[in-house]
């Protein structure tokens, strides 16, 4: 079952600043997500929490919420370090 995603307001803000290939791995990335959130692609974010998720693709990292009708993303972020972006 395909769920609703929303995001947060730094993360909505983050979607719309970032560089468009950029956006468009992150788009990629959350689709994924939507489509499968407990897939192997994805692991528990924190060891006392089961419902906080997060997930890689190339250099997009996401970190969401999952719940019965709808995906929560917390935060987005981008490691480059190449293009100033977080370093790893």
């Amino acid at each position: 079952m395909k769920r609703y995603v929303h995001f947060t307001e730094r993360a909505g803000r983050f979607r719309d600043v970032i560089p468009p290939a950029d956006r468009q791995k992150l788009l990629q990335l959350v689709d994924r997500i939507a489509a499968d959130p407990e897939a192997d692609s994805s692991h528990l974010a924190y060891t006392n929490d089961s419902v906080t998720r997060s997930a890689w693709h190339g250099r997009v990292m996401v970190l969401f919420v999952v719940t019965s009708r709808s995906i929560v993303i917390l935060e987005a972020d981008i490691y480059d370090a190449a293009r100033g972006f977080n370093e790893v």
